[in-house]
Formats: C-alpha cells, structure tokens, sequence
C-alpha cells in the first residue's frame, strides 16, 4: 500500500485537517518529554519510545500516519488493540507537546537501529545510557567497537547519527 493510497481515498484527500500550534516551539519537546514520562507512556512504549507492549516510536514507522494531526489523534481518540483515548484525560495542549516529542524521537538513525544481534553488529549504532532520556537521543549514537559499549562524554556527539 502506498502512502498516497492510504491520504487519499477515490480522489478525496484523508488527512485531519488540523494545524499543530506547537509546531514551531522549541520548549514543547522538553515539555512533551516530561509529559510522556510523568503520564507512563514510557510503561507501553520505553524510554524513548523504543518500544515494548506499545509499538515503537522511535522506527519512523506510524501505523495510522506519521504527520502531526495523525499523532495527535492517535494519542486524544486512541486505536484498536491497545493504545487507550487520552483526550477526555488531557488538555489539548499537553497531547500536542506529546506529539513534538514522538516526532523528534522518530528521528533515529535509518541504518539498523535496533538491531543487535547480527553478524555485521560491531558496525551498529547506539545511544550510550547517560543520553537516553534527553530530547535528542540520537545525537550521541555512537558505532559499538568489537562488542564492547561506547565510550560516551561530551565530545561523542555525532550530530544526529549517520
């Protein structure tokens, strides 16, 4: 299935219409991040949305779409099989600082993030543990070397992974 057979439906555009008013705040994903640890999110979907009994967000992979006002009903209206309806619990505008922190962790780098048990597995990347809950995890991924966890520090910041 296409992404433009799933937006459009005999010609008629799918798509919420619906305009994200945190989409230029910078405070909202520091804000979002607070929200998705303080309401359990991370209790489904781990710290940093790297998933468990929710899916993960971290894969840049949305099942029910991946721009803002898709994320946006997903969290307030809720979808089949195990993610409940937020919008009788919280505001409008926390749900929408939650959807500026899933889209910047969705970010993570596209070369086999995740995978960990491969043959090629000295060349895959990871977030050393001291950087996993901040707002930009994948700006310190780092390649494993023979096995062995990343040296980590300040000066490992590789500007976004690969």
């Amino acid at each position: 299935m296409t992404h433009q057979s799933r937006t459009c439906f005999r010609g008629v555009s799918t798509r919420p219409n619906i305009v994200n008013p945190v989409g230029s705040d910078p405070a909202a994903v520091q804000r979002g991040m607070e929200y998705f640890n303080a309401m359990n999110c991370v209790g489904c979907h781990a710290p940093n949305g790297g998933g468990g009994m929710g899916r993960a967000l971290s894969n840049r992979y949305f099942l029910y779409g991946w721009e803002p006002a898709n994320i946006f009903i997903t969290i307030k209206q809720g979808r089949p099989n195990g993610m409940p309806a937020w919008g009788s619990v919280l505001p409008d505008a926390v749900i929408w600082d939650l959807v500026a922190y899933v889209q910047k962790i969705s970010q993570a780098p596209e070369t086999e993030w995740g995978k960990t048990i491969s043959r090629q597995s000295p060349a895959i990347e990871q977030v050393p543990a001291e950087y996993l809950t901040t707002i930009d995890p994948w700006a310190y991924t780092e390649p494993f070397s023979h096995g062995q966890a990343p040296a980590g520090g300040e000066g490992s910041k590789s500007g976004g992974g690969k």
